[in-house]
């Protein structure tokens, strides 16, 4: 009998949808003269600004030069075209993009001046009022830059699944029972099974049924997310882990 590798063979269906993960779209943005390079770009933008701002501000920068370093930063990494340099089997696109805003950093720190270079075209929006609103409720913590970072990197994942999970429900038709069911994804939800399910107009049992699908497809869209920061299948599990640990972290 011919033994059959476990791992993944190139031009599989799961290979080939890991290659339309967030790493596709790196390489597609790396390549400015791509038709899907500027979507890419405002993804990636979108996915990162408010973590790389928050990596920025930790850094005892005053806020008005962290809106202007998290500008810069996204110009610099387009002017010098290096998201077309991130490589997929040298790690997490995220210890990419924090290894090239260390680079970028120390080059910037010690000049004087504010960067608004390109005529004042934004390559990132970044409402500052909103990202320093955020910012001055991150708890407390001696968290170094890059583990608020990477906390911040978790919580952009919640809520991106959750937003992912709203949208199904939403197409479906069921925006009150997602509102219904949402507080029990964080223990938060009120009464009992049985009175969800008067609510409902359902039976008990039925009632707990649609809480652990809720529960379990919040849990794979977890997983779809962080599908999109990794190269390879068998990282998500670990990058779980990873983000489950960067919650815990205070």
């Amino acid at each position: 009998m011919t033994h059959q590798s476990s791992r993944i063979s190139p031009g599989t269906a799961q290979t080939r949808a890991f290659q339309n993960t967030l790493w596709g779209r790196v390489l597609a943005a790396g390549k400015l003269d791509s038709s899907q390079s500027h979507h890419a770009i405002e993804e990636l933008c979108c996915l990162y600004r408010y973590p790389i701002y928050v990596f920025i501000r930790r850094s005892e920068q005053d806020r008005q030069r962290a809106r202007d370093l998290t500008q810069g930063f996204f110009q610099y990494v387009l002017e010098r075209k290096l998201f077309g340099k991130a490589d997929p089997e040298r790690g997490r696109f995220r210890s990419f993009l924090i290894g090239v805003l260390k680079n970028y950093l120390r080059g910037e720190y010690d000049k004087e001046r504010t960067l608004r270079r390109g005529g004042g075209v934004e390559i990132v929006s970044l409402d500052e009022e909103v990202a320093e609103g955020c910012y001055a409720h991150e708890p407390a913590t001696n968290l170094t830059p890059e583990k608020l970072m990477d906390r911040r990197w978790a919580l952009v994942v919640l809520e991106q699944a959750m937003g992912r999970l709203q949208a199904e429900y939403s197409r479906s038709g069921m925006k009150e029972l997602f509102t219904e069911l949402q507080p029990y994804l964080s223990g938060a939800g009120t009464g009992s099974f049985a009175e969800l399910g008067t609510r409902l107009n359902r039976s008990e049992g039925a009632a707990r049924v649609l809480v652990f699908r809720h529960k379990e497809r919040f849990r794979q869209l977890i997983r779809a997310v962080i599908a999109d920061t990794v190269s390879d299948p068998e990282q998500v599990e670990v990058e779980l882990k990873h983000l489950q640990a960067a919650l815990r972290e205070n």
